[in-house]
């Protein structure tokens, strides 16, 4: 019978050395950065093409019935806010994060500008990972989501549409059994 060694090995991407949070520990690696998919996005970038060829195609029809200073007026307020909208959507996309370090797993969601949900575990406290993929989209491009449920009543984590979910899940696998076998103790 041949022996197999478990020896640790973080899956999906090399250590994300360049990347610092608020209450990261001293010797905290952080292994995954996760965030929604590009082509969940489509959508608000879509509206965005659509509110701004709107703005065009009322400026051509209004240039004959609004005078000069008039329509540089509305084309201000429009660009001002078509270039909000994108901005904010662009926003809320790049800061709703999920990282996974050698200790914990944190889930930093923003639902509006000024409005933020931190969630983090420790790797110890993780009880069940469940992947999901649905749709025809997640199955052609390969997205899903990624529940982390922790013991007792505590706030459970989602990352959502977020690429490869099977990959998350196998790293965060990859460190519950090496906190089991290393006993670690919070």
């Amino acid at each position: 019978m041949s022996e197999t060694t478990d020896t640790f090995e973080p899956v999906v991407v090399p250590p994300h050395t360049h990347v610092r949070f608020a209450t990261q520990h001293k010797d905290e690696e952080v292994l995954l950065v996760v965030r929604r998919v590009l082509i969940t996005q489509f959508p608000w970038v879509i509206n965005t093409i659509i509110f701004s060829l709107l703005a065009l195609f009322l400026n051509i029809f209004l240039q004959d019935i609004l005078t000069t200073n008039q329509l540089i007026v509305l084309d201000l307020f429009s660009f001002f806010f078509i270039f909000s909208y994108a901005w904010v959507n662009y926003l809320l996309w790049y800061f709703t994060i999920g990282l996974v370090t050698n200790e914990r797993i944190i889930d930093l969601d923003f639902y509006h500008l000024v409005y933020k949900e931190f969630s983090a575990t420790t790797i110890r406290k993780v009880s069940d990972i469940t992947t999901k993929v649905g749709g025809f989209l997640g199955s052609i491009f390969n997205y899903g989501n990624v529940y982390v449920k922790t013991q007792g009543f505590q706030q459970d984590i989602e990352f959502e549409d977020v690429r490869h979910p099977q990959d998350v899940v196998k790293l965060i696998n990859s460190l519950m059994k090496r906190n089991h076998r290393e006993g670690v103790v919070e």
